[in-house]
């Protein structure tokens, strides 16, 4: 995908990893070992992702909510099927969420599913409630489009987490090589926010994410990413992370556990919003 951003800084990847010399360590019951380093093996994946036209991944997200000095747990569940294509950049999106909750049953919602199209064309999501299409203005394309592409774009994983490749776990099976990061402090908890400001643009809040965030702290959190041996390119993306904000002398626990799976790399075709939701959208002002 040679026209997105993400991959601007891969050759500054690529030097960050000449100390990482070690082979990957085999685990039980490898068979088929391999003597790439883990500067070869970034290596590979970044000129494997050059050549992307598009993909598709699989999201499921699982996120538990307590509040401190409540008796209330809040758990969603969201699985998205995604397609992106790079040139043009586009996206279709399909998402089911569902909402429970113990001590908070007004909080519990049904199954829910949401269909989205991000093209030049703009942005358009079906709203089941009313059975209508809805088109958003280009702002909000522009920025749900920069968040899809964070959340769903398997090099700008790796990329970001580019401070952080001297501390990853290198391991491998006879399919995949396995990188792992356990990571804590406060220079994650700064990265983690980073990562929130490219994934959270300013939708008119009136506050930064440095303000948002600004009592919050990460712990337990663990990245585990899969690289093909066979073509370099990521296969998974697993999450794992808890978020505590301190608010008004109460603390809002966030547990998350996040699995993305990329497949089908160059098959998807070009991304066109239909005709008939072209012409029968709702423009919503914001």
């Amino acid at each position: 995908m040679k026209k997105w951003p993400i991959y601007a800084a891969s050759a500054s990847l690529a030097l960050l990893l000449a100390a990482c010399s070690d082979s990957a360590e085999p685990t039980e019951g490898t068979e088929e070992a391999s003597d790439m380093t883990l500067q070869e093996v970034f290596e590979k994946s970044i000129e494997a992702s050059n050549d992307i036209s598009s993909l598709k991944s699989t999201m499921n997200i699982d996120q538990t909510m307590t509040i401190s000095g409540e008796d209330m747990t809040f758990n969603t569940i969201s699985n998205s099927d995604v397609e992106m294509t790079a040139d043009p950049l586009a996206m279709y999106q399909v998402t089911t969420t569902s909402m429970s909750g113990e001590g908070a049953e007004e909080a519990m919602l049904p199954e829910t599913e949401m269909e989205s199209y991000i093209t030049q064309d703009g942005f358009f999501m079906y709203d089941p409630a009313s059975e209508q299409w809805m088109k958003f203005p280009q702002e909000m394309s522009d920025q749900f489009l920069q968040m899809s592409e964070q959340q769903s774009d398997p090099a700008a994983q790796i990329e970001a987490l580019e401070p952080f490749m001297d501390d990853f776990t290198f391991e491998q099976n006879d399919s995949s090589y396995i990188l792992t990061l356990n990571a804590s402090g406060e220079k994650f908890s700064e990265f983690l926010i980073d990562q929130a400001g490219e994934m959270m643009p300013d939708m008119g809040m009136g506050m930064s994410v440095e303000e948002l965030f600004e009592t919050t702290t990460f712990e337990d959190v663990k990245y585990e990413i899969v690289i093909s041996k066979d073509d370099y390119l990521m296969e998974s993306l697993v999450l794992d992370m808890t978020m505590n904000m301190d608010m008004e002398g109460e603390t809002m626990s966030i547990k998350q556990h996040l699995e993305s799976d990329y497949t089908e790399y160059n098959t998807v075709d070009e991304i066109t919003v239909p005709q008939e939701v072209l012409d029968n959208a709702v423009e919503m002002e914001m």
